[in-house]
């Protein structure tokens, strides 16, 4: 250690020194890291992560996810900006982890998701150890349901076909997912071919979600927009005991609810229309 440089200012005087201390740029993923020890999440993804390494050379498929997160949350937009990390002195130590891995070493570790059972056998207990760990409401919580498209230009990808798009037709996949609008926190996630329409399994992916919600959550009510309008959907739903929220999606029966809420008769547009508006089912919803 040598003495400090001082470096005058007009506003005040910085010391300039060194040190052998090892430092680092990215500290600020200490909270996140002591987060991560205090949830045993590392614990967690030994026991669910797939194709779990042989070789004793091999970095552990924990530390290659503690890695990759800590990329994601550092800015990375590539696995080489990850990989970058392990230049990082301290990120190591930081983690509690063997060592950040290579590009090569994550492309190997994604590859090794290759079906939708092997991919929901490790997420559904990762989205299920972050629900267990929110508070139960009083008022229970809101579960918005949605749907976004993914762009992918090259189109090689499994389950990537065109689909509309801000863009136009566009090679995409078409997610759809479940949020916990309270919490901000995604409580479940499917992908699905670009071409897929918005409501498209949407049944099954409710019975799924519902399955695994930890009981001391309580649902007061489902949204979605327009495009899950569907009638199949509606009556699971009311089969569950769910308070929901759909929005109306056909002309015909906008005009039938204006007329009447302004007072005017008026004929309702028959069996082609499953329900519209807000339905409040009767029984206690699930969980309460």
């Amino acid at each position: 250690m040598t003495d400090f440089i001082k470096l005058q200012t007009p506003d005040q005087t910085i010391q300039i020194g060194f040190t052998d201390q090892k430092v680092s740029g990215r500290a600020g993923l200490l909270s996140f890291a002591g987060f991560l020890h205090w949830h045993r999440l590392g614990e967690l993804l030994a026991r669910v992560l797939p194709h779990q390494r042989v070789s004793k050379k091999a970095i552990p498929v924990a530390d290659l996810a503690m890695g990759f997160l800590a990329g994601i949350l550092a800015g990375a937009q590539k696995l080489t900006q990850v990989a970058h990390l392990r230049r990082d002195v301290l990120l190591r130590e930081i983690l509690a982890i063997q060592c950040v891995g290579s590009q090569s070493s994550f492309t190997r570790f994604f590859q090794g998701f290759t079906t939708a059972g092997r991919n929901l056998s490790t997420f559904r207990p990762l989205w299920r150890w972050a629900l267990e760990r929110l508070p139960s409401r009083k008022g229970g919580y809101s579960l918005d349901l949605d749907s976004t498209r993914l762009l992918h230009e090259d189109g090689h990808q499994e389950g990537v076909k065109p689909g509309y798009t801000r863009l136009g037709n566009k090679p995409c996949l078409h997610p759809l997912l479940a949020v916990l609008e309270e919490a901000k926190l995604v409580a479940g996630f499917w992908l699905r071919p670009g071409n897929s329409s918005c409501a498209s399994n949407v049944a099954a992916f409710t019975l799924d979600l519902l399955a695994n919600l930890p009981r001391h959550l309580r649902l007061r009510v489902v949204r979605a927009d327009s495009g899950f309008c569907l009638a199949e959907w509606l009556d699971l739903l009311e089969q569950q005991k769910l308070f929901y929220i759909v929005v109306a999606c056909s002309n015909r029966c906008s005009d039938w609810l204006k007329r009447n809420c302004s007072g005017r008769p008026a004929k309702c547009p028959g069996p082609t229309w499953p329900r519209c508006g807000i339905r409040k089912p009767t029984g206690p919803s699930p969980g309460g």
